[in-house]
């Protein structure tokens, strides 16, 4: 599997279950090693990936942004700056002191996106962060996600949701069995890879 991802572009990735889609994502984030081979990534990462899963339940919203934040390499002084954004953003209010246990799904998908949005980054990845959230939240999110591609910024998108990979990414990458099967122009993949899936469907 050999492909190269340009400064700036937004990559769609598709793939049934078992593809490879959340491997490679965790390759990308260094939550993963790769069996062989090598991945050079040039430039810090944000990785959102499965909704949640970055938060500790008993931590509250506040301490969660502050822990990511410093797992991820940022400074502590452009945490605190950055706080009030995250929750204006996220829209969770005075939640943000409370466990993230008590927080829905679509609270938490609000403040991971919220998160990636105010923090410093070279590479995002997000991974289905905004299936259970509101379309107005998904709207915010698609224009934050074309800013960032236009800032220079690079993003791996997952989505199952056609129109919204057809509205930020450049290129998409189909995956199959761990194999690239296509990368190319967003609408020429995603055509093949749905006439493949409608077909067999």
């Amino acid at each position: 599997m050999n492909f190269e991802v340009y400064r700036g572009e937004t990559v769609g990735l598709v793939g049934t279950n078992g593809s490879g889609k959340s491997t490679l994502l965790q390759i990308l984030a260094g939550t993963t090693l790769p069996t062989g081979g090598e991945l050079v990534v040039r430039g810090s990462v944000l990785p959102l990936l499965a909704v949640g899963l970055a938060f500790h339940p008993d931590l509250t919203g506040r301490e969660n942004v502050m822990l990511f934040g410093v797992s991820t390499g940022i400074p502590l002084k452009i945490i605190r700056e950055r706080m009030d954004d995250v929750v204006d953003f996220a829209g969770v209010g005075q939640h943000i002191d409370t466990p993230v246990k008590r927080f829905s799904s679509g609270m938490m998908s609000r403040l991971s996106v919220a998160i990636a949005v105010q923090f410093p980054a070279d590479i995002y990845i997000f991974d289905e962060v905004l299936a259970v959230v509101d379309a107005e939240f998904q709207d915010r999110c698609l224009e934050v996600i074309k800013g960032m591609h236009a800032a220079g910024r690079t993003v791996f998108f997952v989505s199952h949701n056609r129109s919204q990979v057809e509205a930020v990414c450049n290129r998409v990458m189909w995956l199959d069995r761990g194999e690239i099967r296509d990368f190319a122009g967003t609408t020429r993949v995603l055509d093949a890879y749905d006439a493949e899936h409608h077909h067999h469907g």
